[in-house]
Formats: structure tokens, C-alpha cells, sequence
């Protein structure tokens, strides 16, 4: 967040937003040459939308912000000074021209990590019911950082909202005690809830007749429907492609494949199936 501080917000924008997070107050002269470089650099480094601090721009052609600086006891601008809990943090304070690898350096404990990022788009894809956009996002949060439980948490949820119980039980297996928290709990009940709809009385006595009957396509075709409502979609996939390999105009049983791949979102399983069902039509 990028803010232009003046006499009238000045308490609100510095000393109260303090309180809950970081504040870097950047004092410049706009026609300084070395603000004039320095300026765009600092301002790309936090970013408009950058949560975790506010760069609170301070021009020292405003007469009533001037004494601040001396206050501060800047001998040189441009200048940033870290602003915590409405104090200055004196280790947070550096004058003068910089390089853009010494602001780098400044900013670094502030800048949004590209993890962070998606996380915190898939948990808007999720909140926004767009379950497949949100796993893709959290499959490329957990692939940057393998060892944050809590992307990987929330990767399971997304799972499980695809209906993929067997990728949501592996990965939440995966989970250490240490972070076994209370979004672990619900998600290990609703995955044992799953598990127990997955395996019903009705399911196991379908899969019964279809091992006693398994040139029944119109059977088998029924139990993959049943698998894929039960969370079971590889399964299905591979009673489908039974089905497909040997009659690919079967009754329903393309268009179920096909609707069972869409729900799956962009998933490796997916995209291993949608191979498998081209090879057979090309």
C-alpha cells in the first residue's frame, strides 16, 4: 500500500496504522534528481496492493511535514525510516541516494512471496465457488514451498471440493503432528465422511455384480457414475475406458468420461485420462 502523507491524515496513516503493521516513510523532494530515480524504484518495490506494509510518501515541500524530518534527525534525503507500534525504528533507517539492490535488500522482509500470492488467490477462487482456478493455484503454491502445511492444507480443501478424495487423503497423510491444527481436523472429518460414502453397502454390492458380470457395459457404465459421485473418478475413469477400448460410441459412456475430466480441473490424473481417451479417437 502506497500512501501521500499530509498534515490532516498524518496521525491516521502514520501513528494509528502503526499499531498493526510496518510503516516505511519515505521522504523525498520531488525535483531532486536522487529522488527523481530513487522515487519509482521504492514505490515498485512495495507495490499498490502490498499487505504486509505501507510506504507513506512524506514531501518535504510541505512545510507543516518539514520539522518530522528533524525530528528525525535526517541529514540527507531521499530517506526511509521504519515506523512500528508509533515509533521509529533507528536499524530501519537509511539516507541518500541507493542502489536498487541495497532497497532490495530493505524491502526484502516485505515484499509478497509469489506463494503467498496464490494462496491468497486460490482462497479467493474458493470463497468465489471456482474450485479447479483455486487448486491450480495452490498446486503451484505448494510446488514452491513444499514444506508450508498450511498451502498444503488448503490444497486439500480444494480437493476435496473436486470431488478428488484420493489426492486429498494423500496429502493430508502427509501432514505432521506439529501442524495437525483445527483446519486439519475438519478436513480429516470431512475426508473420513467421504471415505465412509465411498465405501456404501450400495457401492460394494454394484462392484459385486459387476465383477460377476464385467462384459455388462451398461452395468459398468452405472458403477462409474457411482464411483464418481462417491469421489472415486479415477476409478470411474478406468471402468470408462474399459467400456471405451472396446465400443467407443457406447451409450452415455464418452460424455461421462468427459464430464468426469472437466470436473477434475487441470489435475496430472486429468490430463493423464484426457491422453488416454485421445489416443483412442486418434
Amino acid at each position: 500500500m502506497i500512501v501521500d502523507i499530509n498534515p490532516q491524515n498524518f496521525h491516521a496513516e502514520l501513528i494509528d496504522a502503526s499499531m498493526s503493521k510496518p510503516i516505511v516513510l519515505y521522504f523525498y523532494v520531488p525535483q531532486l534528481p536522487e529522488c527523481q530515480v530513487m522515487t519509482p524504484q521504492v514505490e515498485a518495490l512495495v507495490g499498490p496492493a502490498n499487505a504486509q506494509v505501507t510506504l507513506a510518501k512524506i514531501d518535504m515541500n510541505d512545510p507543516q511535514l518539514q520539522p518530522l524530518a528533524g525530528q528525525l534527525g535526517l541529514r540527507a534525503l531521499p530517506a526511509l525510516v521504519m515506523f512500528h507500534q508509533g515509533r521509529p525504528d533507528e536499524q530501519g533507517m537509511i539516507e541518500g541516494p541507493q542502489d536498487e539492490a541495497t532497497l532490495r535488500d530493505y524491502f526484502a522482509a516485505f515484499i509478497p512471496k509469489e506463494e503467498d500470492e496464490l494462496l491468497a488467490r486460490g482462497k479467493q477462487a474458493l470463497i468465489d465457488e471456482q474450485p479447479s482456478l483455486a487448486y491450480s493455484d495452490f498446486v503451484k503454491a505448494h510446488q514452491l514451498a513444499p514444506s508450508r502445511h498450511d498451502i498444503s492444507l488448503w490444497l486439500i480443501q480444494a480437493a476435496l471440493d473436486l470431488n478428488l478424495l484420493d489426492e486429498a487423503k494423500s496429502y493430508l497423510d502427509q501432514i505432521p503432528m506439529v501442524a495437525q491444527d483445527s483446519h486439519y481436523q475438519a478436513l480429516s472429518a470431512r475426508i473420513a465422511l467421504a471415505l465412509q460414502a465411498a465405501d456404501s453397502p450400495e457401492l460394494r454390492a454394484l462392484e459385486s455384480r459387476y465383477a460377476q458380470h464385467p462384459h455388462d457395459f451398461l452395468l459398468a457404465q452405472e458403477l462409474a457414475v457411482q464411483y464418481s459421485q462417491a469421489g472415486r473418478q479415477e476409478e470411474a475413469l478406468e471402468v470408462l475406458l474399459l467400456i471405451l477400448k472396446q465400443d467407443l460410441a457406447f451409450g452415455d459412456a464418452r460424455k461421462i468420461y468427459l464430464d468426469i475430466l472437466a470436473t477434475m480441473g487441470a489435475v496430472p490424473a486429468a490430463q493423464r485420462y484426457r491422453g488416454k481417451l485421445y489416443s483412442l479417437l486418434y
